[in-house]
């Protein structure tokens, strides 16, 4: 099934803060990781039907949370799997440490 121009955005983003998020857990650091990497990682989410339904049903219980509210880590479930696995393979090392 093809996506509306709207819900590709929409999944475009939420893709991108669920890849934004997985990698501050990754790496520990408050930052987001190189526009290579991001790209790669949500055109591979996107690529997936299974990943998608994933990330769509992750935003739906982040979307609405107040900017203060306490961080809430990623469940670890296939989405987290496929993705860590996608990411290790695509991260650069960081130049400096």
């Amino acid at each position: 099934m093809a996506l509306s121009v709207t819900e590709d955005t929409k999944l475009g983003l939420q893709a991108l803060a669920y890849v934004i998020e997985m990698y501050r857990e990754l790496t520990a650091e408050n930052v987001a990781p190189t526009l290579g990497s991001q790209n790669q990682a949500v055109e591979f989410i996107r690529a997936d039907p299974e990943l998608r339904r994933a990330v769509v049903a992750w935003a739906e219980t982040v979307e609405n949370e107040a900017v203060m509210a306490p961080r809430r880590f990623l469940p670890f479930d296939a989405l987290y799997d496929r993705l860590h696995a996608f990411l290790e393979q695509t991260m650069t090392s960081p130049v400096f440490r």
